[in-house]
């Protein structure tokens, strides 16, 4: 799979994540059946990447440039969901333009495959087929789109929206099938298990935001032990749901689709993972909605939020996805799998029960019904278990490159990464900036232990996956406290004293499951001797620094800022005490995966925080000319990062083991923290600029967000130079002069407004990408 299709996958992050804000602020029998037609939508649309994917490769020619338009158009459609079916005033119809956005994206992939598979091999291909169902939708969702704008407001205008919504999903889907059953051919089964694999893990990523935004994005409301525990809670739910899909699922079916071949394995791809995936992504959603609602009615003061309806689309959306699960496993592996009907069975009995007690005791008894399917198959149903696992342990059970528990994990980094920007827009001053940088290095820190601990070991015993699982949780507790990393709110726990404990509680976890699983491994040992010294006193300090904080409303005192300061510069000079000798490095590709996946989360976090700026924004011609130029910038930056690490990647081949470790850590652990660190920034740059678009079109942007904005680049362009010279031994004079450019025109466009700035970054950035060309998507030795 390329890195293409990876960021566009982060674009549909966004969308998926509105469609749960639409069905929050719809909640009731319409919205939800306006919102599950979305949801088939973006679905469809997603399918047709995938199946284009598994046909062409997205990395060659023409075809980056054409999913750059793609993301752009998808991006525009997660903004204007909102308004798929009510425009807003004082702006363009909504509607429409999110009906043309969405056709823009479909018509991306029936124009390549067109083009691509036109009279291959002198057959006519059925892609031509696939323009049919496109002719009869198309007209059909456009005319939806314009009745607002054509019929008096008397009129049901709703209702006929959601038929002519309904006829044109129809059409599509019937399409679909028909196609699928044809003479396609799947050219790629690890391809196709991958691409679906990882999107489940997207709508998992989007039920984990939602959790973390069930009281807002505003950082202000106090924390309390409800809050914790129903956070927590929530989180059980998606790791057992996420253990019931990697752990035995998604290996069996990608096998069985190995043994087949031709028509037969094409149509089973298309029953068992277009079709049957699309209930289990609709039952994540639903999962969302539903710890969205259960979660913000927590405290005492919000109780009443908690209701009926509340309560059967949380156990609904868990039931829908454990049934798509079932009908899944069914077909492709012809099982029926028995933990999964006694979840279902524990679910539906639970229900009248659930929806008497408040939001925490139904959680918990959520919570308990699912984690039962996880414990029954290691106990009542072991021996089959074991038995299924055996039959399936040369099947891949990797995702991307990395194992599923370690993407689990940064789904969490993806959301404390957003609300380090919530804690940047809570205090936007440059003490803001810079505490939120600093909660950054505390994030890349802990996040690289854990990916030393999955390089050095073997990333798939059960220790290490509960490790990481539990290691997630507490980064949902860390992430939610973030935005009071630096202050006490009234009436709350205190935030900075959570941030300072959840982060000592990852480090001795991450300490103690390295320590067990290398007990017979001397050298692997002498590093964590080494490490837990400068570790140690790291947390000391920080554990101190949380007693010398003021108190509730005052802010943070010079003691405090600099016993911060010191630990993290103890913390981060520790890596160097390992000494390079010591550092081990099981696999290079998984090693160097695992950095490339999380500055890829870093950009979609600047993707998501972007969109959330616009989440009640008027749509204006402007504010479109600035998505675009946004989703531009981070793609062209994004691009470079690519061409950079793929030189990176030749050298350490190159090099001797007695030096590819030290290159690796500096390169890496160190190098890519100004990486992470500038795009970060560039959220809280863009987010700004965005907002001032849409609401002060004419004005001078914020000096903090064009300063953010702008030195976010300029950290993001030098962490890039200092690795490619890391690697090459000598400076780019390309990347130096991109530096030099940013660096002299952030005085000079500070008093432009902010769509003038933030063309002249994205042209840089352009500039940039047209010198560097894209490398096709390197083959991993050890694996598919």
């Amino acid at each position: 799979m390329t890195r293409l299709e990876l960021f566009l996958d982060l674009v549909f992050v966004y969308a998926f994540l509105n469609v749960t804000e639409l069905m929050s602020a719809n909640f009731h029998p319409v919205g939800l059946l306006q919102a599950g037609l979305v949801v088939l939508l973006l679905w469809r649309c997603w399918a047709s990447y995938a199946s284009l994917g598994n046909l062409v490769r997205l990395d060659r020619g023409i075809m980056p440039l054409v999913v750059l338009v793609a993301a752009a158009s998808m991006f525009v459609v997660g903004v204007t969901l909102p308004e798929a079916f009510a425009d807003r005033s004082h702006g363009m119809p909504g509607p429409l333009v999110f009906v043309v956005a969405f056709l823009l994206a479909r018509l991306g992939p029936l124009l390549i495959a067109t083009f691509a598979l036109w009279n291959i091999d002198g057959r006519r291909p059925p892609v031509r087929l696939a323009w049919l169902p496109l002719f009869v939708s198309a007209p059909l969702l456009l005319c939806a789109a314009s009745l607002p704008l054509l019929l008096p407001a008397w009129t049901p205008v709703e209702h006929v929206q959601l038929v002519l919504f309904a006829v044109a999903v129809g059409v599509d889907y019937v399409g679909l099938w028909a196609l699928g059953a044809g003479t396609w051919q799947l050219t790629s089964v690890g391809h196709w298990a991958e691409r679906y694999s990882l999107i489940v893990l997207i709508a998992l990523g989007e039920t984990i935001i939602s959790i973390g935004t069930s009281r807002g994005l505003v950082g202000d409301p106090p924390i309390t032990w409800s809050v914790i525990s129903g956070s927590f809670l929530g989180i059980v739910v998606i790791a057992a749901l996420w253990w019931t899909y990697f752990d035995l699922a998604k290996p069996a079916a990608e096998q069985a689709l190995q043994r087949l071949s031709g028509g037969a394995r094409s149509v089973l791809g298309r029953d068992a993972y277009t079709m049957l995936h699309l209930p289990m992504i609709g039952g994540l959603i639903l999962l969302a909605l539903g710890l969205k609602h259960g979660l913000s009615a927590t405290e005492v003061r919000t109780a009443h939020q908690w209701d009926t309806g509340s309560g059967l689309v949380l156990y609904g959306g868990v039931a829908l996805y454990l049934l798509g699960l079932l009908a899944f496993e069914r077909l492709t592996t012809n099982l029926t799998g028995r933990s999964l009907i006694l979840g279902i069975a524990l679910l539906t009995a639970s229900v009248p029960l659930a929806l008497r007690v408040p939001a925490v005791a139904s959680l918990a008894i959520l919570a308990a019904a699912v984690c039962a399917m996880v414990v029954a198959d290691r106990t009542l149903f072991r021996t089959r278990h074991r038995r299924l696992h055996g039959s399936v342990a040369e099947a891949a059970t990797r995702v991307s490159g990395v194992w599923p528990h370690e993407l689990f994990l940064d789904l969490l980094i993806v959301y404390a990464f957003i609300q380090v920007t919530v804690l940047m827009t809570r205090q936007p001053s440059p003490a803001g900036a810079v505490q939120g940088l600093g909660v950054v290095v505390l994030l890349w820190w802990s996040w690289c232990y854990y990916a030393w601990l999955g390089s050095a070991t073997s990333g798939d015993s059960i220790s290490v996956r509960v490790t990481m699982l539990i290691a997630a949780a507490l980064t949902l507790v860390l992430g939610i406290a973030i935005p009071q990393a630096f202050s006490r709110v009234p009436g709350g726990l205190p935030g900075p004293l959570i941030v300072v404990t959840c982060y000592v509680a990852i480090r001795i976890l991450h300490f103690a499951s390295f320590w067990l699983a290398a007990r017979a491994d001397p050298t692997i040992r002498a590093q964590l001797s080494r490490a837990v010294v400068p570790a140690g006193a790291a947390l000391a300090l920080l554990l101190f620094a949380t007693l010398t904080f003021p108190p509730k409303g005052s802010p943070i005192t010079p003691v405090s800022a600099v016993l911060w300061g010191t630990a993290l510069a103890v913390d981060l000079g520790g890596g160097y005490l390992i000494g390079p000798r010591n550092w081990q490095i099981r696999s290079l590709d998984h090693w160097m995966e695992r950095y490339n996946l999380v500055v890829l989360i870093a950009f979609g976090e600047a993707v998501i925080s972007t969109g959330v700026a616009l989440v009640s924004a008027p749509i204006s011609p402007a504010l479109l000319l600035a998505i675009t130029l946004s989703l531009t910038l981070l793609a062209t930056l994004w691009w470079t990062y690519v061409g950079t690490d793929e030189l990176l990647y030749r050298r350490l081949r190159q090099v001797p083991n007695s030096l590819r470790a030290v290159l690796a850590r500096d390169a890496y652990t160190y190098l890519h923290l100004l990486t992470v660190a500038g795009l970060i920034l560039i959220a809280f740059g863009l987010k700004s600029t965005l907002a001032q678009v849409a609401y002060r079109p004419t004005a001078a942007p914020d000096p903090l967000g064009h300063t953010a904005l702008y030195g976010g680049v300029i950290v993001y362009l030098i962490g890039d130079q200092l690795i490619w010279q890391r690697a090459r031994g000598r400076t780019s004079r390309r990347r130096m002069l991109g530096v030099l450019l940013v660096a002299l025109s952030t005085p000079a466009t500070a008093l432009l407004p902010g769509l003038g700035a933030l063309v002249l970054l994205t042209a840089v950035g352009i500039g940039l990408a047209t010198t560097t060309p894209f490398p096709a998507t390197r083959a991993r030795p050890g694996g598919r």
